[in-house]
């Protein structure tokens, strides 16, 4: 979907999240290239959920911080 090349490296963390009003699992998808800035995604629900979908929705509103 991001069309990478083969140094990117990417982490998918599933965590629990503290913060007052968050869900309690949030999923959280980091793109880390040799060149260039990271960007990172957050899906609020556990990893093992995530559907293709949700990720692209998620990459396609570039919510990456």
């Amino acid at each position: 979907m991001l069309d990478l090349d083969d140094d990117s490296a990417v982490v998918v963390r599933q965590l629990t999240c503290t913060e007052p009003g968050c869900p309690p699992v949030e999923t959280v998808v980091a793109v880390l290239p040799m060149d260039g800035d990271a960007r990172r995604w957050t899906l609020h629900r556990p990893a093992d959920q995530i559907t293709e979908d949700d990720l692209r929705a998620a990459l396609i509103t570039d919510q990456s911080h």
